[in-house]
């Protein structure tokens, strides 16, 4: 993995992720493709074009680690409860 790299939790989903939150292409492709992350060019063509966000400009073109994980999570068929905004189906009814 990329040296000096740190990792923590991110609080909302308890999922590990590595810091910074907002990384460039050789350290996405590092995180995603380890070893492999030579082929990233490749393979991060395909998957913007299946919706992988863009970069943010306000950022000074960054990624936003998070939303990129959560992205190969979806297109990997990853389930993650946590954070899901179910629909309303009216009020509580907790009495008798």
């Amino acid at each position: 993995m990329v040296k000096g790299l740190e990792f923590r939790v991110l609080a909302a989903t308890g999922v590990l992720i590595p810091t910074p939150l907002y990384v460039d292409d050789e350290l996405l492709s590092a995180i995603v493709l380890g070893e492999k992350a030579k082929q990233w060019s490749s393979i991060h063509a395909m998957l913007r074009r299946e919706g992988m966000p863009d970069p943010r400009r306000a950022m000074g073109g960054l990624y936003y680690l998070p939303a990129q994980l959560q992205f190969l999570q979806r297109r990997e068929g990853v389930q993650n409860p946590q954070g899901v905004d179910y629909a309303d189906d009216g009020p509580e009814n907790f009495g008798p």
